[in-house]
């Protein structure tokens, strides 16, 4: 297991190689902002409450915990069946594991903190009448892949910790895919909270029509993303290793032309969707070696076009709905 003090290092490691070779862009500039006031926090960690209640008089210790971690316990306690549920997962083995797992990897939140803050500046700065939850919570999920690592639940950041361990054999053990395993390393919480503010306070109301135009909502969702942590590594956007990364930009070119030589941007196919947008290990129709979700790569770097190329800020961009629109002023044309 890495310490906090480790993971730190590393990602302002990348951060900072990020940050030195891919600045003088256009677009980049337009995204080197004096980030809003610094937020003001209340981190509660509710894992180490949970797992440190009696459990002879378990009822009784949430009852007296309910108000103050309310998202985790809004049930009615009085509900035997309920607290069976509660007491199930505090006592059970693996929760306690990955309990354990997460205090070794986060004795402090200070590096977690440091993350959050700074989304929250950069989201300030675009959207300063909108207001984001204040109370943050920590919790231990049971790495459940049907719960997003990161929420927002009403007035409330919910962050699993469980999802951030950094690749430990815990993942592969419960059968985690390797490919999802390895979004786990701390720097995937930016693109994580990120991903959850688009959805809840900035995404409009999209209706799927073909290729071309869901290429450029999920790119949108991804420059969004690169808005709130301009020197995040584009692998960590999208969430690809290092060698998917490099194949993905080597083969940009050969993409595109296979495309539209295919006649395949204004496809409404559901096989044609499901090679562009499902997740997995590799895209098996071009190699192993590519990446899943090459519309989502393809179109960040089509709304990276767009933004190059026209005198458009972060919102107006994120309010335009006209998809075909963004495309066509984008000028988008990767080299082959």
């Amino acid at each position: 297991m890495k310490k906090t003090s480790v993971i730190i290092g590393a990602v302002l490691m990348a951060i900072a190689f990020v940050g030195c070779n891919a600045a003088s862009t256009k677009y980049k500039k337009k995204l080197e902002i004096a980030p809003g006031a610094s937020p003001v926090f209340e981190f509660k960690r509710y894992e180490e409450v949970l797992f440190c209640l009696d459990t002879a008089d378990f009822q009784h210790e949430l009852m007296a915990i309910q108000k103050e971690y309310q998202p985790f316990l809004d049930g009615d306690l009085s509900d035997p069946m309920a607290v069976k549920y509660l007491k199930d997962f505090a006592v059970d083995p693996f929760s306690r594991l990955l309990y354990q797992k997460v205090e070794a990897a986060f004795p402090d939140l200070d590096a977690v903190k440091t993350m959050v803050e700074g989304v929250y500046r950069h989201f300030n700065h675009y959207y300063p009448d909108l207001v984001l939850p204040q109370r943050v919570f920590t919790c231990v999920s049971g790495i459940n892949s049907d719960i997003p690592p990161v929420m927002v639940l009403g007035d409330a950041l919910v962050i699993s910790l469980d999802w951030y361990l950094d690749g430990d054999e815990v993942y592969d053990q419960i059968g985690v895919p390797k490919y999802r395993s390895e979004r786990t390393a701390l720097p995937f919480l930016v693109k994580d909270l990120g991903v959850q503010l688009y959805q809840n306070y900035v995404q409009k109301p999209h209706k799927q029509t073909h290729l071309l135009e869901e290429m450029v909502y999920e790119g949108k969702a991804l420059f969004f993303v690169e808005a709130m942590c301009p020197s995040l590594p584009d692998r960590v956007i999208l969430g690809y290793t290092e060698s998917q990364m490099a194949w993905a930009e080597e083969n940009e070119g050969n993409l595109w032309a296979d495309l539209v030589g295919n006649q395949q941007l204004y496809s409404s196919e559901y096989d044609v969707f499901r090679i562009f947008f499902a997740d997995g290990p590799f895209t098996n129709e071009y190699s192993h070696e590519a990446p899943p979700r090459l519309g989502e790569f393809l179109g960040l770097q089509m709304v990276r076009s767009y933004m190059e190329n026209q005198e458009c800020s972060l919102q107006e961009v994120m309010q335009n709905t006209d998809l075909q629109g963004i495309f066509q002023d984008s000028k988008y044309k990767p080299k082959k």
